[in-house]
């Protein structure tokens, strides 16, 4: 498994190893932007981790986050997408909580994956009841997460999606280039932006994964910042 980051401010993305075949995905946005909503960020991303990490599914991880932001601050909300990518059974499992939906890039184009129904931001509601959502993902294909400081960094939702389309597709063909550095760069995200902005890219191995000695699992370690 090779995963790269591009984080900032109040978004941020994290991918990380449960075992020899299963990989925790999470990406978030806390509502506004900027250094002020670090600490919230943190939380959240540090709540998801630990539920992903004790075995509990991604519709827990993400009812765990509500109920947190919820108690933290009623007037505080953010979007998200938890996901487990089991690259035994090629399939990527995810919920969706309000975020700009992920990106498959492969050798014949890209899709987004896009459903009728749409769950609702952490925080907006008490109770959330994630729909979840299990895709077959090919060997070799590249995962896209993304924040919408990333598609609407021009504020123009249609052509920003249609650039970073052009953009997967084109991060595909170059496996041996971080793709996360590779998109922010062709997204013009390298100076100072609008929004704050991440991307996460995963991309489906042909073996398992490799773990360090001692047992621990491999962390991704490329990341580059991205700040509003």
């Amino acid at each position: 498994m090779h995963a790269d980051r591009a984080v900032g401010g109040g978004d941020w993305c994290e991918a990380f190893a449960i075992d020899d075949e299963r990989i925790a995905i999470s990406i978030g946005d806390v509502c506004g932007h900027g250094i002020e909503k670090m600490s919230i960020m943190e939380a959240l991303r540090d709540r998801l981790h630990d539920a992903l990490e004790d075995g509990r599914s991604p519709v827990d991880a993400l009812e765990e986050a509500n109920r947190f932001l919820r108690a933290y601050d009623a007037d505080e909300n953010a979007t998200a997408i938890v996901a487990l990518l089991d690259v035994g059974r090629r399939s990527l499992t995810f919920v969706n909580a309000g975020h700009p939906p992920p990106l498959l890039a492969g050798p014949y184009g890209a899709t987004y994956l896009e459903f009728p129904s749409s769950d609702v931001p952490l925080g907006v509601r008490a109770m959330i009841q994630p729909t979840t959502h299990v895709v077959s993902i090919a060997a070799s294909t590249l995962i896209v997460l993304y924040t919408d400081g990333v598609s609407e960094h021009e504020r123009d939702p249609l052509t920003g999606s249609a650039q970073l389309y052009a953009a997967a597709v084109a991060a595909h063909g170059l496996p041996a280039s971080p793709s996360a550095v590779f998109l922010q760069q062709r997204m013009s995200l390298t100076g100072t932006n609008r929004d704050d902005a991440a991307i996460l890219t995963v991309r489906m191995p042909h073996a398992p994964i490799q773990r360090q000695r001692g047992g621990g699992p491999r962390r991704s370690r490329e990341t580059a910042r991205v700040r509003a």
